[in-house]
């Protein structure tokens, strides 16, 4: 019988380098067998890239992985999936026309007849089995594009565990999407799973969830492991404080980004001297939230945003800022509240109607709902501005030219020709484009969804400068981040969201980073205004 404490799991001085950014630096882990490890860090410290190299996903730049006492300099998907790793990704990665028996045994479909056939009813027999064990009450017939995020991602997590029998299974911020049923059946297969000896690798945002299930846990931070610490040691302050680190210091009471202190106002105090910068001036709200509501989604959401303020929306994945923002540009529906414009109720029940008003939306998955991607980029930039480029009778190519070299020139956006396809551009100018696109309408309130996701760090700065020194002249901005760096850097308030409603707000001289990140994780405070 093997050594319960023994590693099953060793990683010696990995780094992963990328064009101008060290995702990874000479990081060593050792993960015992049989327990449950988590790993946490702010957005962008290197977990994803941490268990993309384990899984076979990411080749390091240097280092090397031990797996059950062999040693991997090079660890493909392959090679990862025959040494027991699975991953179960925070994104569901199943063939959605496919049934669910297909998806749990692909590629490894059950065979008969000297392996020349499908053992259809052996497949479909073992698959409803699987399904019991998991507490599903799913015929294995289902499509899987029939199935909500969260079943999809307990699928995935019944496969790793039932078909392919992994040693360590990689749960990489797999809990983001569930509900309550949904994440306590992902406990209870958890534990089950570790008390067969398994090993689980847990990649979270959320403190709680690692303090529920994790043995141990490992904090990385920049790219770093900050250290390794036992769950019997440390509560959710203490997890926060060495997670954000102790360089996180409070903002001073002077706006320091550039041009802060006029948009803050400039106003004087009652002694006549300048307005100290923790009494910002109050303004008439563009757009102003009253209790909006909707079921299962957020509860009770009021805020409002000055003209030539940028509000962030802070929290975590599944935290209802997301929603908040479709809601608002009606997208999704709303069971109560209220939204004021300019002081005057408006119902913003449709896209169009949110436009007419002057409201913009930029989604977080651009390439789906905010491009298309195979027409050109003069085309993508405009499609929202056609009343500003339309004569009497059609276009009027002067003015639609004029506009966009004037939007190209406002975004910095490299590309060949007006007339390329925007398919073809990187991922740093397509988000340009997005941005140009709703910026082309002139709106007096812009919605951002994480409008530097997925971007190389000079395309990130280059459109936290546009919402910056841009976006935000003569309008409203509300943002949302997966991380609080871009927030604190162009933000004038922050609002905390955790479990849909809001936890607490911040003004720009608040901004401390460990007070707001235990606030996103759910720790209460008194909201300021």
């Amino acid at each position: 019988m093997s050594n319960a404490k023994e590693p099953i799991l060793t990683l010696r001085g990995l780094s992963k380098l990328y064009p101008g950014t060290v995702a990874l630096q000479d990081v060593d882990l050792e993960v015992e067998r049989g327990e449950t490890h988590g790993i946490i860090g702010k957005n962008g410290a290197g977990k994803t890239t941490l268990v993309g190299i384990v899984a076979g996903l990411v080749q390091p730049s240097a280092g090397s992985v031990q797996i059950n006492g062999h040693d991997y300099s090079r660890l493909t998907r392959i090679g990862a999936r025959k040494a027991g790793v699975a991953i179960v990704p925070q994104e569901p990665q199943l063939v959605q026309q496919s049934t669910v028996a297909e998806n749990l045994f692909l590629p490894d479909y059950l065979r008969r007849g000297h392996g020349l056939l499908v053992d259809w009813q052996t497949m479909h027999r073992r698959a409803n089995e699987i399904l019991r064990r998991g507490r599903l009450s799913l015929d294995s017939r289902t499509r899987a594009g029939d199935l909500g995020i969260g079943l999809q991602q307990i699928l995935l997590m019944l496969k790793a565990a039932y078909v392919e029998q992994a040693e360590v299974i990689i749960l990489d911020e797999a809990f983001a999407s569930l509900s309550e049923r949904e994440e306590a059946l992902f406990y209870e297969l958890i534990r089950e799973r570790k008390a067969a000896g398994c090993t689980i690798l847990h990649i979270s945002h959320r403190i709680d969830e690692l303090l529920e299930v994790c043995d141990r846990m490992t904090v990385l931070r920049d790219g770093r492991s900050i250290g390794t610490v036992k769950r019997a040691d440390v509560d959710k302050d203490s997890l926060a404080a060495l997670i954000v680190g102790e360089e996180s210091e409070l903002r001073p009471g002077a706006p320091t980004r550039p041009g802060a202190a006029d948009r803050l106002g400039a106003a004087s105090s009652p002694a006549g001297g300048p307005r100290p910068a923790d009494a910002p001036v109050e303004r008439t709200p563009v757009l102003e939230l009253r209790g909006l509501t909707r079921a299962e989604r957020f509860s009770e959401i009021s805020f409002s945003v000055a003209e030539n303020e940028v509000l962030g929306l802070a929290g975590l994945i599944g935290s209802g800022r997301s929603s908040i923002l479709r809601a608002i540009f009606g997208l999704e529906p709303l069971d109560a509240g209220e939204i004021r414009l300019n002081g005057k109720p408006v119902r913003l029940d449709r896209p169009t109607v949110a436009l007419r008003h002057g409201v913009v939306y930029l989604p977080e998955e651009r390439d789906d709902e905010g491009l298309i991607t195979t027409l050109s980029v003069k085309t993508n930039l405009l499609l929202s501005a056609l009343r500003r480029v339309s004569g009497r009778v059609c276009i009027d190519r002067a003015r639609e030219g004029e506009l966009a070299r004037d939007l190209a020139a406002q975004l910095a956006l490299h590309f060949a020709s007006f007339d390329q396809e925007v398919s073809e551009l990187s991922g740093g100018n397509r988000q340009k484009v997005v941005v140009g696109k709703v910026l082309s309408t002139e709106p007096q309130v812009f919605l951002l969804d994480e409008p530097t996701k997925g971007i190389d760090i000079a395309a990130k700065a280059g459109i936290l400068r546009i919402i910056r020194e841009g976006l935000r002249t003569n309008s409203a901005v509300v943002v949302t981040s997966p991380g609080l760096d871009d927030l604190i850097e162009i933000c004038d308030r922050i609002v905390v969201v955790h479990d849909g409603r809001i936890l607490g707000s911040f003004q720009a001289h608040e901004f401390q980073e460990e007070r707001i990140y235990k606030a996103i994780q759910g720790t209460m405070m008194q909201p300021t205004r």
